[in-house]
């Protein structure tokens, strides 16, 4: 054994037997005790990174914090994040969420896998290293999603095993390809057999899966969900052995619905996590200390929103000695004004005092460039208006993707659409009927799905991404064509990103997302800032969405029900086919 390792092991019990002062001694508050979901007046004793001992036994530390009033919970845990998605480098999102009490995230980095493949995901595992937050990763499992979109990067199963060994990979990512675990795929099936012989975890992604088709999807090994909608979708999952992940991001929220099966079931079943949350949302509302808000405020007792915040994802990824505040467990240590509003006072990562009311106290020397992951928007050439005409071929009615509030799925509406005089389907202001495009931009083919969406609002205009779930090709929606091929050709100067044109082609806002298309290298205040500029912007053009530019990357998704928009066009999701 290495000596150094018994020395640490050594102290660490001459504190736990107050045979020696703590290097930490954090006292005067009230712990939460995650395993009996209790609260009990004591202090913690803190030694080499991990905690020696808590309670009122422990008087003496060389450093002494003292947290009178405050409550001690442990480092919160994000069960399910895309760091993509808050638009922010692995640094800058470490800035944004370790001041309200995160200290570690379960992250799959399945979008810029779906951008360049492996090196994407290689370049998340490096920009991710010497934080004072803890990245922990899933392996992407369906790059690209579907054969339905056209996506950058490619990972198959030899891809999968060599990633799998990374020591921060801690399993397999969400296996969006229900279907072809159903069909007993054998690329698909290869990828869950190499993640189960590893003893990994595999996550799920199985929206209103259910019967003896969920059976099957779970017997192939896979644990967890987080794309329920429903108390009854929820109750027939954890009732199986599937894992809960309660999902609260900025478009998409499912704590009101999920709740009282938690009530119900008891919270042992039950993770909570971001999935997608927006860059302004984390500065202004926080991360999970705001999650643990809104699920007290909706009933849930406050001990089990916290175990479901900590303990059961630390339990469930085999996180050793994580997510308690218990001897011999890492020493990630919370103090909140109360457990109600979740207030973060204090934070304590690995026994280092990383931020103190909201402001981080330790500097992160993380690069903010992106290196050789830019430059990655590539189309065939630049778009013209003529690009965006949808032919008239005379139906009577025409399959429109209808946006639904706060939600990633949609309606699939047949509409009677919009005919111009030479023989066209336009977009409808009035009617709330825009165009929406997606062009594939990785692999220069030219290719462009066409199609309607009602639900935006815009009035004028254009709105256009480069990001655009899962394959990140561009998507644009409009009322005029000239307007929606200037907001892609703006997209592709910026080398990726969000912008709004008005009518007359002016470029209203935008925000250069030039890492893989998908990030920024600028600060989060920076980031969010230019998002609120974007909001007005199309807000004063009528869009209606919270998270417009969030909801638009959600409408090219064919993994998630009812109707969505890619490169190859409509894809009606419920039979998985192509319209």
């Amino acid at each position: 054994m290495n000596k150094n390792t018994v020395e640490q092991l050594a102290a660490v019990i001459a504190v736990a037997r107050r045979e020696r002062p703590a290097e930490l001694l954090i006292k005067g508050g009230r712990i939460v005790n995650v395993f009996t979901r209790e609260v009990a007046a004591g202090n913690v004793a803190v030694q080499g990174g991990v905690i020696a001992g808590v309670g009122e036994a422990y008087t003496e530390g060389l450093e002494e914090i003292d947290v009178a009033g405050k409550v001690l919970i442990p480092g919160l845990i994000d069960a399910h994040i895309h760091i993509e998605s808050t638009l922010l480098l692995p640094a800058e999102l470490a800035r944004a969420v370790v001041p309200h009490g995160t200290t570690a995230v379960i992250a799959d980095p399945h979008e810029i896998a779906n951008v360049l493949g492996v090196a994407g995901v290689e370049f998340m595992f490096a920009a991710a290293a010497g934080l004072p937050l803890d990245y922990f990763f899933t392996v992407p499992s369906c790059v690209p999603s579907t054969a339905m979109e056209t996506a950058g990067g490619e990972i198959g199963a030899a891809q999968v095993a060599e990633l799998l060994r990374h020591p921060r990979v801690v399993g397999l990512a969400e296996m969006m390809n229900y279907p072809g675990v159903l069909a007993a795929a054998e690329p698909v099936l290869g990828k869950i057999a190499t993640a189960r012989a590893g003893g990994l975890i595999l996550d799920g992604h199985a929206p209103r899966l259910g019967g003896t088709d969920l059976q099957a999807y779970i017997g192939s090994g896979i644990s967890t969900d987080h794309e329920c909608v429903s108390a009854a979708e929820a109750l027939e999952k954890v009732r199986l052995g599937m894992k809960v992940i309660i999902r609260q991001g900025s478009a998409a929220k499912n704590l009101e619905a999920l709740l009282p099966v938690v009530a119900q079931a008891g919270s042992s079943m039950f993770m909570l996590g971001s999935d997608d949350r927006e860059v302004s949302d984390l500065l202004e509302k926080g991360h999970m200390d705001d999650i643990l808000r809104e699920a007290v405020a909706g009933g849930c007792d406050p001990l089990a929103a916290v175990q479901m915040a900590s303990l059961n994802t630390a339990l469930h990824y085999r996180l050793p000695r994580r997510g308690a505040l218990a001897p011999g467990y890492r020493a990630d240590i919370v103090a909140v004004d109360d457990l109600e509003q979740f207030n973060v006072a204090l934070v304590v990562k690995d026994g280092r005092v990383v931020s103190r009311d909201g402001v981080l106290t330790v500097e992160i020397d993380a690069p903010l460039s992106g290196g050789a992951v830019r430059r990655s928007i590539r189309l065939a050439r630049p778009a013209e208006p003529g690009d965006f005409t949808i032919p008239d071929r005379g139906a009577e009615r025409v399959p429109v993707i209808g946006v639904i509030p706060g939600q990633i799925v949609t309606e699939k509406l047949f509409l009677e659409p919009t005919r111009s005089q030479t023989g066209a389907i336009i977009a409808d202001p009035e009617r709330d009927l825009l165009k929406l495009a997606v062009l594939e931009r990785h692999r220069r083919s030219g290719r462009i799905g066409l199609g309607l969406v009602k639900g935006l609002g815009l009035r004028e205009g254009a709105v256009a991404s480069s990001v655009a779930h899962d394959s990140h090709n561009l998507i644009v929606a409009g009322v005029e064509e000239e307007a929606m091929a200037r907001a892609v050709n703006t997209l592709v100067e910026m080398e990726g990103g969000f912008v709004v044109v008005d009518r007359g082609g002016a470029v209203r806002a935008s925000l250069p997302l030039p890492v893989a298309g998908l990030m920024s290298t600028a600060p989060a205040e920076h980031v969010a800032a230019a998002l609120q500029e974007l909001d007005a912007a199309a807000r004063a053009q009528g869009a209606r969405p919270e998270h417009l530019f969030q909801t638009l990357s959600f409408l090219a998704l064919p993994v998630i029900p009812h109707l969505k928009l890619t490169d190859y066009g409509l894809v009606d999701v419920d039979s998985f086919r192509l319209l």
